[in-house]
């Protein structure tokens, strides 16, 4: 077997009718020197059984006692890993042929880099490509300060784990994911991952990405934990950006980021929903001026005024961020 050069780390949990295209996708791949490493999550649709009948030398198949979650399911994986590069995978997704090879030579091109992400082909559950006709401008090399001014009005830059890979050296520097968090633990790797490193961003599109109601992140019954943790995130960007970036950021996610959350207070009111509306309230007093918050998003419903990305796009005077 040739010693791998990057590894595929896919946590499964009823991987359903998704999985199998996206195990054959890595095995396909036209880079040979990779392993998959997968974990199943106590599976109970013959997933794993499936899983044990692959016969193919790359693949290492582990399987937990109880149902422990993505973020540890990929700390084991990525401790059970043999190559400086990880590839983080999901049971939705489909790569496409040459996705490793152009995360491989990507790196070695930008061996600073602490992680990477590309682009992405939107498919929906039949696996037919959505129009996507958004063209992003992020540089290939995104320093600290602007990965912050990104990560403030977008949160997880990324969007998604299963167009990132992430540097092994780097993540020695800040630590596995944070286990307790249910939703945001990626968002907190990258911006971990950003403050000791620059992050790369490969602009061709590697993957196609499935967009499906069965997507935890689309479930409302766990919109608190996303906010809860989001901030939880924003706290640690605003702790090492400098004054003046952490000032532009709050302006930032007042624009976007909060209004969203406020959303979801107001809805959770309507909705009779009143201990949910008291905690969305108490995280969004906790973290800004709740006042000039609803003031901003009143002004803006009124008026039908849009959120502007003038802020990403004006330079930063003190690119290297500093202790608040």
């Amino acid at each position: 077997m040739i010693e791998p050069i990057i590894s595929v780390v896919l946590a499964v949990y009823n991987g359903g009718a998704f999985l199998k295209q996206s195990v054959d996708s890595v095995l396909q791949q036209d880079f040979a020197a990779f392993e998959l490493l997968v974990l199943d999550d106590c599976s109970t649709d013959g997933s794993y059984e499936w899983l044990q009948r692959l016969e193919d030398n790359r693949i290492k198949l582990f399987r937990n006692e109880t149902n422990s979650g993505l973020f540890y399911n990929l700390n084991f994986l990525i401790k059970q890993s043999n190559s400086p590069l990880i590839k983080l995978w999901s049971q939705d997704d489909i790569m496409y042929p040459f996705c490793l090879s152009a995360f491989v030579n990507f790196h070695q091109q930008h061996p600073l880099v602490g992680f990477s992400y590309s682009g992405r082909d939107i498919i929906d559950e039949h696996g037919n490509i959505q129009q996507n006709e958004t063209i992003d401008h992020t540089p290939a090399i995104i320093s600290t300060a602007l990965h912050a001014r990104i990560a403030y009005f977008t949160g997880s830059i990324a969007g998604n784990i299963a167009n990132v890979c992430i540097c092994k050296i780097a993540l020695a520097h800040v630590g596995p994911f944070k286990e307790h968090m249910k939703i945001s633990a990626d968002f907190d790797m990258w911006v971990r991952l950003a403050e000791k490193h620059e992050t790369g961003f490969i602009h061709e599109r590697l993957i196609k990405l499935r967009n499906h109601k069965g997507q935890l992140s689309r479930n409302e019954q766990f919109y608190i934990n996303h906010v809860v943790e989001d901030l939880e995130v924003y706290r640690y960007l605003d702790s090492y950006v400098n004054p003046k970036l952490r000032g532009e950021g709050r302006l930032i996610m007042r624009e976007k980021k909060l209004p969203f959350y406020y959303t979801l207070m107001v809805k959770a009111f309507l909705n009779g929903e009143f201990s949910s509306a008291f905690a969305y309230y108490k995280l969004l007093a906790g973290y800004t001026d709740f006042f000039k918050l609803s003031v901003h998003v009143l002004s803006s419903k009124l008026l039908n005024r849009k959120p502007s990305l003038h802020f990403l796009n004006e330079p930063i005077v003190n690119e290297k961020a500093g202790s608040a």
